[in-house]
C-alpha cells in the first residue's frame, strides 16, 4: 500500500516536476511481468523499471528486512494510508524491500536522498520538490 501511496504522490507532482525540466523514474523490486499490473493499479504511465535482483536497492543503501517492514511506526503510517484511500493489493516482488526517493542533478550530484527507515516512512513531497528547485551544487 505504501508503494501505491508514494507513486500517487509522484504522479500528482509530475506536471510540476516536468515543468522544472526533470523526470520521475520508478524502480520496483518485482519481475518484468508485474509492470503492466502495477501501471493498471496505480495509473502511473511514466518510466518504470524493475530490479528483481535488488542490486539497485542495495547499491542505494536501502533497508531490507522483516523487522523494518513490521516496525511499530509502520502501523501508524498504515492507518494514515488507509484513511487516504490506499489499500494493500496483491504483493509482487520482495515484500520486505524498503524504498527510497532520490533527486539527481547533472553529473554526480545528488540533490536529495531519502531512505525509508521502515515501511511507510515516505518523504514529504514538498521536500522532494524543494530539492528540484535548488540549483546544482
Amino acid at each position: 500500500m505504501f508503494c501505491r501511496q508514494q507513486v500517487a504522490g509522484l504522479q500528482a507532482a509530475r506536471p510540476r516536476i516536468y515543468g522544472m525540466g526533470a523526470e520521475v523514474v520508478i524502480v520496483g523490486p518485482a519481475q518484468p511481468e508485474h509492470i503492466a499490473d502495477f501501471r493498471e493499479v496505480t495509473g502511473y504511465d511514466g518510466p518504470l523499471f524493475v530490479d528483481p535482483s535488488l542490486r539497485a536497492f542495495s547499491e542505494a543503501g536501502l533497508a531490507h528486512g522483516l523487522g523494518k517492514t513490521l516496525h511499530p511506526l509502520t502501523f501508524v503510517k498504515g492507518f494514515s494510508a488507509l484513511a487516504g484511500g490506499f489499500r494493500q493489493g496483491l504483493t509482487r516482488g520482495d515484500p520486505v524491500q524498503l524504498g527510497g526517493t532520490f533527486v539527481l542533478g547533472a553529473g554526480p550530484v545528488v540533490r536529495f536522498a531519502w531512505r525509508d527507515r521502515f515501511a511507510g516512512d515516505l518523504p514529504e513531497m514538498r521536500d522532494v520538490l524543494a530539492a528540484l528547485e535548488s540549483p546544482d551544487v
